[in-house]
């Protein structure tokens, strides 16, 4: 018994062994795509067939802000930088950092030996001129009666106009420098030329100054102020002048400020690849300070723009690409250029047009 047990044994497991190696081998799974160079194609045996949804890119209006950082500038036209006419010791300061002064207000004392030389040399030039008013009138008149002779008439007269050219040219050194001709000898009183604000002072009481182009201080005008804004290359042809712009400032950020664009330069800064664009702000409150930094948004276009859902890109590295359907389920890649989301849409700058059919499902699969 035990024998034939161990025979009947053995011929299930031969009889097993042989179905097993008569057993047909498994079926590989059908390839998702083929590679035909750049292109890919999808084989009807792929699954990817019931998976890959291909739709044409749409095409929207859609309006586009341009916001540009900004600061703050005082008028240049507005603005004027007080300087030492004459070299000489500030004996007095007559206003303070951030007052408002009017058009010929004092601004400081100077005392100034020039100032004295040249109304000293006023007076001179005026005496010799009322002289040779009064030896022209004798001259004439002795000519008149017979007595005097035309040689001397004609020095007296030659006489006069040298004396009345030598007392305007002092005259008007005088007025050069601000001073009347009938004021006083002493210190020259520097006056504010024009309506505005000290911004700066860089002079105290004591102080010698002998550089014309040193600056003392600096009044303003800020009724109106400047919003210089830093725009992009490719942005420029977006702003133009008499365009409306609005700004937001860091120091308000609750409120919003309307002006106009009275500038665009002609020359691009090669360093930051910018351009400056001018705002003209209404400043009468004085709310606006030079150097103050803002945002400001120019006037907003409306474009017809290329949009495709943004589950149609996939990245490589730093780039975009769309697949694009190029023949019966063959597929290119095609590098785009994306711009701004509009919910689940994404804007095309570049690699596609309007109506190109695309992959919109799946399309990771594909890379």
């Amino acid at each position: 018994m035990g024998t034939a047990r161990r025979d009947a044994v053995l011929l299930l497991l031969l009889g097993a062994l042989g179905c097993r190696g008569s057993a047909k081998p498994a079926e590989e799974p059908a390839a998702l795509y083929e590679r035909q160079g750049s292109l890919i194609v999808v084989p009807p045996t792929s699954p990817l067939r019931q998976r890959i949804k291909v739709e044409p890119a749409g095409e929207q209006v859609i309006e586009s802000q341009l916001i540009a950082p900004a600061s703050v500038e005082a008028n240049p036209t507005r603005m004027a930088k007080i300087s030492p006419p004459l070299p000489g010791r500030v004996q007095q300061i007559f206003v303070k950092f951030g007052e408002s002064v009017k058009k010929g207000q004092p601004l400081l004392l100077l005392q100034a030996p020039d100032l004295v030389t040249a109304q000293a040399d006023y007076l001179r030039a005026k005496a010799a001129a009322a002289l040779a008013d009064r030896n022209f009138n004798r001259q004439k008149d002795l000519f008149e009666h017979g007595i005097g002779a035309q040689r001397d008439l004609d020095q007296a007269q030659n006489d006069r106009t040298a004396a009345r050219t030598d007392m305007e040219r002092a005259s008007r050194r005088l007025l050069q420098l601000g001073v009347p001709t009938d004021a006083p000898i002493g210190p020259l009183t520097v006056r504010s030329p024009i309506d505005g604000r000290v911004i700066d002072v860089a002079v105290a009481p004591g102080e010698f100054k002998n550089d014309p182009n040193a600056v003392l201080m600096t009044v303003a005008d800020l009724s109106t102020v400047w919003l210089t804004a830093s725009v992009q290359e490719k942005d420029v042809g977006r702003v133009k002048v008499g365009d409306e712009a609005s700004a937001v400032f860091s120091a308000y950020p609750n409120q919003s400020f309307s002006g106009k664009v009275f500038f665009v330069a002609d020359l691009l800064d090669l360093d930051t690849r910018t351009i400056k664009v001018r705002v003209a702000f209404d400043n009468a409150d004085g709310k606006l300070k030079p150097g103050m930094f803002a945002s400001v948004r120019f006037a907003s276009t409306t474009v017809p723009r290329v949009v495709v859902p943004t589950s149609s890109l996939v990245l490589r590295g730093d780039e975009s690409f769309a697949y694009v359907q190029v023949g019966d389920w063959t597929f290119e890649p095609r590098a785009v250029k994306t711009g701004a989301q509009q919910g689940p849409l994404t804007v095309i700058t570049q690699g596609l047009d309007a109506g190109t059919p695309v992959v919109t499902a799946e399309a990771v699969v594909l890379q």
